[in-house]
């Protein structure tokens, strides 16, 4: 059941469900709610949200829906392993990106993403994009260089660049990740794109070389340019990522 320590929830008063999926999912996938432990009956939670029965139920349909929640006969709603959950689902990614929470693991699984599909997607991108994606990549990429010392907007235009590559692949496959991972990417890379100096005489640099092998359709030139690139944001990251402590065993 629901630890008595657990932080009391606020009425929700506008927007009912988005909001109590928004507080449900955001404790389970942060780990306030853990895999196999039972919500409190639908008694219980109509009067700690003060909403509804139709929006209750809605909201954990949807919860449902995303893999994070079980409904048994008898037993009542269980939180579901983490094996089970929607992954890629971008609301799940955006409740792992609690500002307020440590970087753990996700970003290193969202790294191993990335090498595994954006050097293929860059050749891709060489090989079949149309005019127009490369265009988009040019625009994304001038967005960086014109961005200058404005670190957020570094990474607005660095976010949509990788987009745009992703997108000149064309492979419909990749724009469901590409969307997925958006806000995965945007926490990554404000770690990564902190410092102006290094954005301006590291990454710029990098992209360009991106950029360059890309519309000149190198096919080869643009996988190992976005493997160098994806080599230098792991240096980055690891080096300046913290990381939760590690836990002590537990004596038996």
């Amino acid at each position: 059941m629901m630890s008595p320590d657990h932080p009391a929830a606020l009425p929700l008063k506008r927007n009912l469900r988005e909001q109590l999926v928004e507080q449900l999912g955001g404790d389970i996938v942060r780990g306030r709610l853990l895999p196999g432990e039972t919500l409190p009956n639908e008694e219980k939670l109509l009067s700690r949200y003060d909403v509804s029965r139709t929006v209750l139920r809605e909201a954990l349909n949807v919860l449902s829906a995303k893999g994070l929640l079980d409904a048994k006969p008898r037993r009542g709603t269980i939180v579901r392993p983490r094996s089970d959950w929607s992954q890629l689902d971008p609301a799940i990614l955006g409740w792992r990106d609690d500002p307020a929470e440590p970087i753990d693991d996700n970003l290193d699984h969202l790294m191993e993403l990335r090498r595994i599909i954006e050097p293929a997607a860059a050749e891709l991108a060489a090989r079949r994009g149309t005019a127009e994606d490369h265009a988009a990549i040019v625009k994304a990429y001038e967005a960086m260089v014109v961005a200058g010392n404005d670190v957020p907007a570094f990474v607005a235009a660095d976010v949509l660049f990788h987009i745009a590559c992703l997108r000149a692949a064309r492979n419909e496959f990749l724009l469901p990740v590409a969307h997925a991972i958006r806000a995965s990417l945007v926490t990554s890379m404000r770690i990564t794109n902190r410092d102006s100096e290094q954005n301006r005489t590291v990454t710029l640099p990098l992209h360009k070389a991106i950029c360059d092998a890309i519309l000149a359709r190198d096919t080869a030139m643009a996988r190992e340019a976005m493997q160098v690139h994806l080599d230098d944001t792991e240096r980055r990251r690891t080096a300046l990522a913290p990381r939760k402590p590690a836990r002590k065993a537990v004596k038996r």
